[in-house]
């Protein structure tokens, strides 16, 4: 088995990493459909690990990994292990609309290159009102062959893109299930901090996971809450985020402050990655577009898509008007951190 998952199987609050990137998609080419920027991906990814980045999750909504085929996953996998960041975590998200046959194969190749945690979220398959058993029927094949392949198991909430939700009641019937005690992580990506992350850290039977929050602004609500829902006051509360991907110096000082329990520091921090986050966001009901700032980054253009650039323009414009001199610095820092995209004098000039 991997070292890597044995230690986090063995321990996850203890042992799963505390903050993950979900990473972008560096891309090429041309519409219709751009390719993946082989090389420019594990430049990226060499970078977050230089920056100090603990670990990736790869296929999330960040890098529209719902939008790729099974043959784009596939090469997306075998290129990020390539990457030189030999203390880099990398986990992938794996579809249960994909099926058996192509599931299985994709639990080979991650298994293969010593990938510790595979994430599952609930199939765009399912209806949209569907029972907690027929998402527990939708999941538990995965679950099953990524426990099979020695690997830890992180389910994820994600109803914006899945269409579903992944309630409590759920995720519990599923540590019953062939290899559910292999699941170490419940991911939370939704708007509702009470309904979702909250119930999760209030469940008895779900004590020993972590508790990863997904929803960015969030985020100082459950490190607060994280030591407070463990009998040994240990933080369960860990984070996979998106915004990470073009702030990583600023997410790095944010964790800082609250393993000191400085969390007014946190919660000021926060503000100017929600400043951010805000100036992406279309519907503030819907999940920011971070793919604007994957160009600003110079990782290329969406999968199947354009951007507007007056949109781009809002996100350098706040920026650019954040009140905290520190906070802009780290971000600015952040979203030059390959040094080469097309905002680089602009963005240097802050910090």
């Amino acid at each position: 088995m991997n070292e890597v998952a044995q230690k986090i199987l063995s321990d996850p609050i203890a042992n799963y990493p505390q903050a993950t990137v979900a990473c972008f998609d560096p891309t090429c080419g041309d519409l219709p459909r751009r390719k993946l920027d082989e090389a420019g991906l594990k430049r990226y990814l060499e970078r977050l690990a230089e920056a100090g980045a603990e670990a990736v999750l790869l296929a999330a909504s960040t890098g529209q990994g719902h939008l790729r085929t099974v043959e784009e996953l596939e090469r997306w996998f075998e290129v990020a292990a390539q990457a030189k960041a030999e203390n880099l975590i990398r986990m992938a998200l794996l579809r249960p609309e994909d099926g058996t046959e192509a599931n299985q194969r994709l639990v080979k190749l991650l298994q293969d290159n010593n990938y510790p945690v595979a994430f599952i979220r609930p199939g765009t398959n399912l209806p949209a009102y569907a029972t907690e058993m027929q998402i527990v029927e939708n999941m538990r094949p995965l679950v099953e062959m990524i426990a099979a392949a020695g690997m830890a198991v992180g389910v994820y909430s994600i109803p914006d893109v899945s269409g579903v939700r992944l309630p409590v009641a759920v995720t519990e019937k599923l540590l019953d299930v062939p290899g559910g005690d292999a699941i170490v992580a419940a991911k939370i990506t939704e708007a509702d901090y009470l309904s979702s992350t909250r119930e999760y850290l209030l469940s008895p039977r779900l004590a020993k996971l972590k508790i990863v929050q997904g929803w960015d602004p969030h985020l100082a609500q459950a490190l607060m809450e994280g030591p407070r829902s463990n009998i040994e006051s240990k933080q369960r509360v860990g984070i996979t985020s998106g915004p990470m991907s073009f702030a990583v110096y600023q997410y790095l000082y944010m964790l800082e402050a609250a393993n000191e329990h400085d969390w007014h520091e946190l919660e000021v921090a926060q503000k100017a990655v929600t400043a951010l986050f805000e100036a992406m966001q279309d519907d503030p009901t819907k999940f920011a577009d971070l793919q604007r700032a994957k160009f600003i980054m110079g990782l290329g253009l969406p999968l199947t898509a354009g951007l507007d650039r007056d949109k781009i323009e809002r996100v350098l414009t706040t920026l650019e008007r954040l009140p905290r001199k520190s906070d802009q610095k780290r971000l600015a820092k952040s979203l030059d951190l390959m040094q080469d995209g097309p905002y680089h004098e602009r963005l240097v000039k802050l910090y």
